[in-house]
């Protein structure tokens, strides 16, 4: 199949939509498929066309709003006006069979699908990541759903969506069922396995011998609830002395959470990271102890497939698809979000698990991870519904 794969955001640029698009491409592409992305150019060294990993790149210059306070995300509906104009050449020149937006909210999703409709009329499938219901984005993202999505998408032959709990949301914005399928996100198990004998984190640690190791991966803004892991710190520490928290992320709220966490004096205990080069990530991973993601809403977090793939114990909140991938006691621990006490709590139970139970919880979720969240089999379930969907 010739596939046209639509992402605004690509690697190098690094993110959860990002990588699952690469991914996509990239499996589809060892597969003997013809793939080619379109996304924007977001690195000024990144070429504006290349072949990679198997597949063709093509990247345009896009426009971008300012950043809003209090609106999270906002700098991301940028605009590519030229790629909309060489889409019809790219369409032709790869003799374009289908084509596969990643991530409704982007202005050339929803601006492909009209043009799409209207001119190209290729088969169209759109993978949705999740969804923000908090504050004035949270209205933003539900009158989007009840105008474009209900009466544009669902025109799709397909729109995919990351967890059960997402497609029941959107059968209540009257989209047909019929239209919806649930493929989480996934892990890429050659990148990313357990590396027993790292201890890359140990770096920050100088001379603390022994301390277990928390970590947080995701951007640090308000829909991934950082401050309620920052305020379950002294809690904590109170119990289990020998422990020490890492923050890996960049977003709108980096100062006001070191600021909480300076007013909190736990900064001994803390560490931020800004950014770790893709290729270090398992190891990041592989020398903590607990992973912890304290979102107050989620779709299908790829950083839930990627601690289960290494085994790490998680800790993390019961919103959207995390309850489906994680069983209370038996492969880590949910939290009702913004619960700090109890957020506390189950981390400390977590911190004090006997080496048997780790070694349970490591053995399931590597299990786990290769029985469902492997990039090849969710690859092959997108094939799938290509093939279905061109009968």
């Amino acid at each position: 199949m010739n596939i046209l794969i639509i992402s605004h955001f690509f690697p190098p640029h690094k993110g959860g939509v990002e990588t699952a698009s690469y991914n996509t491409a990239k499996k589809l592409a060892n597969l003997g498929h013809n793939v080619v992305v379109l996304t924007s150019k977001c690195e000024k060294s990144s070429p504006k066309y290349q072949k990679m990993d198997g597949f063709y790149v093509y990247r345009f210059r896009s426009f971008y709003p300012p950043e809003v306070r209090g609106i999270p995300q906002t700098s991301s509906f940028g605009i590519m006006p030229k790629a909309i104009f060489k889409l019809p050449k790219i369409i032709k020149k790869h003799q374009i069979q289908l084509i596969h937006a990643e991530g409704r909210l982007f202005p050339i999703t929803f601006t492909t699908a009209l043009f799409n409709k209207l001119i190209y009329k290729r088969p169209i499938y759109l993978t949705i990541q999740g969804r923000l219901e908090i504050g004035f984005s949270g209205l933003i993202e539900n009158l989007f759903d009840k105008i474009i999505t209900k009466n544009l998408y669902q025109k799709f032959k397909k729109i995919i969506c990351v967890s059960e709990s997402l497609k029941k949301r959107l059968i209540t914005f009257k989209i047909k069922p019929e239209k919806l399928i649930v493929i989480p996100n996934g892990v890429d198990l050659t990148v990313f396995s357990r590396n027993k004998t790292s201890k890359y984190l140990d770096q920050y640690l100088k001379d603390k011998k022994n301390f277990k190791k928390i970590v947080f991966v995701g951007r640090l803004d308000t829909q991934k609830g950082v401050e309620y892991l920052i305020k379950a710190i002294p809690y904590v520490i109170k119990e289990v002395k020998k422990v020490h928290f890492f923050i890996l992320g960049n977003g709108n709220l980096e100062a006001q959470l070191k600021k909480l966490a300076k007013s909190l004096k736990i900064s001994s205990h803390l560490t931020f990271l800004n950014m770790i080069p893709l290729e270090k990530m398992p190891d990041f991973y592989s020398s903590a102890d607990i992973f912890c993601l304290p979102s107050i809403h989620e779709g299908f977090p790829l950083s839930i497939a990627e601690a289960l793939s290494i085994g790490l114990i998680i800790v993390a909140s019961s919103t959207e698809g995390i309850p489906e991938a994680i069983i209370e006691g038996k492969n880590g621990f949910l939290v009702k979000p913004k619960n700090v006490d109890l957020l506390s709590k189950k981390l400390i139970k977590a911190l004090m698990l006997s080496n048997e139970e780790i070694i349970e919880i490591e053995n399931n979720n590597v299990k786990l991870a290769n029985d469902k969240y492997s990039w090849d089999k969710i690859t092959q379930q997108i094939l799938e519904v290509y093939r279905e969907s061109l009968k």
